[in-house]
């Protein structure tokens, strides 16, 4: 299991807020949920974002979540 930070996951740099789980897609699911409800001006543009930009953002994505420590 890892834990990763909004800021970790491209959020504000000053959010803290923390998710954990055992996959990239689990926490990017549940990252997701704290942005729209916690960051509405994200998760507008995130909304607007292609597919080629969703996909490009889950591939970087993947690879922060590799690096992270275990839990």
């Amino acid at each position: 299991m890892k834990k990763m930070t909004c800021a970790q996951m491209g959020g504000p740099a000053t959010c803290n807020f923390a998710v954990s789980g055992n996959t990239a897609e689990e926490i990017a699911q549940k990252g997701g949920q704290h942005v729209e409800t916690s960051h509405p001006d994200i998760w507008a543009q995130m909304k607007k974002n292609g597919p080629e930009e969703k996909a490009k953002w889950m591939a970087d994505f993947k690879v922060k979540f590799e690096a992270a420590p275990e839990m």
